[in-house]
């Protein structure tokens, strides 16, 4: 979450065309180059690479710095996923379970996970959103000032590390006679010295390897939009006060006079006066906040408003059109390849988000309402026509 010093009606103005007449409104036009600048969708984004390339070009043109998280800190991605795939390797030879790209308890369903591919995969998604509730947003606080708001992480890197580990475990589980209730819950111990709690110091290397990562992987993408804000108004970042958090993630704490790990899953770090950020759906907005450090919590509160629809029933219980105006109403506008593609993100499908914020009173105070004013969804990779076109915006 980034502040701008844009106000709500400088970003909703028209702009004016190279002929003096009246060109799109702001919010279009970036939003526009955005979905051309960050590559969305599932899988790997080879075009990512060659679009970044392009912009870097473009922005040492328009004399920016042009260059990207991926042109500055390549070499450290690429020796974060080096370790992370270092990580994963030592362990597999000492669980004797096979790396492989296989998401199933069974690693023979997927193919050989060596390193140049682990590697190549997260240079290429390095800088892409990705899909499902992945976004980059425009947002409006009560003052009428505009904050870029951007949600995703480690894409495939993370996927796996966990899928890989989660094999590992299960093997665990079953080599020391350990019952499951259910397969979600095998785990790998850290302490000691024999062969199990060595498997479960290399995940630990792994977990923070992709969350850095991840941590890359938005950082790069703020950058780009950035670059883009600030074409249509210079300086307006105010890069000095970035709020960035991680979720979906295990950290070692002491909590009740113990140190006991604390895996966060769908929930966010909010102890005392930490910020936190709780988003809602494109229709409603989100919240800046301020963590309570409730204990009986673990200082944790809610990462989003949560589903109240799976997506298959948002699928077919949603209507796009209905949806698409209740955005409007709110002030909003979704940008998308295809906007039926991001049918099961739409505001329905969530749940109320002041009624979430109430019912976590006790773990997080409200600082600031964000209502939605563009939002770029990741769904199928953004459609390129005709030079000098833009990808389709919402119909």
């Amino acid at each position: 979450l980034v502040p701008t010093t844009v106000t709500r009606d400088q970003l909703l103005a028209t702009v004016r065309t190279r002929g003096g007449g009246q060109g799109p409104v702001a919010r279009d036009d970036i939003m526009g180059w955005v979905q051309t600048a960050i590559p969305s969708g599932r899988g790997e984004r080879h075009v990512a690479r060659r679009d970044q390339r392009r912009e870097s070009r473009r922005g040492r043109e328009d004399g920016e710095d042009g260059e990207d998280g991926e042109d500055r800190a390549g070499g450290g991605v690429r020796r974060l996923l080096d370790d992370a795939y270092g990580a994963m390797e030592e362990a597999a030879n000492v669980a004797l379970v096979p790396l492989s790209t296989s998401q199933s308890t069974d690693a023979s369903r997927g193919q050989l996970l060596d390193r140049s591919g682990f590697v190549r995969r997260g240079l290429e998604q390095l800088g892409t959103l990705g899909s499902g509730n992945h976004f980059v947003e425009l947002v409006a606080g009560p003052d009428s000032d505009v904050w870029v708001l951007l949600h995703s992480g480690s894409r495939g890197v993370g996927g796996l590390v966990c899928n890989n580990f989660h094999r590992m475990a299960l093997r665990h589980c079953e080599d020391t006679d350990r019952d499951l209730p259910d397969p979600g819950l095998a785990w790998l111990p850290l302490g000691g010295d024999e062969r199990w709690s060595l498997v479960g110091r290399c995940y630990e290397r792994a977990l923070r390897a992709a969350l850095d990562y991840a941590e890359a992987n938005r950082a790069s993408m703020l950058r780009r939009v950035g670059a883009i804000v600030e074409r249509r108004f210079p300086g307006a970042m105010r890069w000095d006060q970035v709020i960035d958090i991680h979720h979906n993630d295990a950290t070692l704490e002491e909590h009740f006079g113990e140190q006991v790990w604390v895996h966060r899953k769908g929930a966010v770090k909010a102890p005392a006066g930490a910020p936190t950020i709780t988003p809602g759906s494109m229709g409603t907005g989100s919240y800046l906040g301020r963590g309570k450090g409730s204990a009986d919590a673990f200082c944790s509160c809610s990462h989003g408003a949560g589903r109240v629809l799976s997506r298959g029933r948002a699928r077919k219980e949603l209507s796009l059109q209905s949806e698409l105006a209740r955005i409007h109403t709110a002030g909003g506008k979704v940008f998308a390849s295809n906007t039926e593609a991001v049918l099961d993100e739409m505001p329905a499908a969530y749940k109320d988000l002041d009624m979430v914020m109430g019912n976590q009173r006790d773990l997080v105070d409200p600082v600031r309402r964000f209502t939605p004013l563009a939002t770029y969804k990741g769904a199928d990779a953004p459609r390129r026509g005709r030079k000098g076109r833009r990808p389709d915006e919402e119909r």
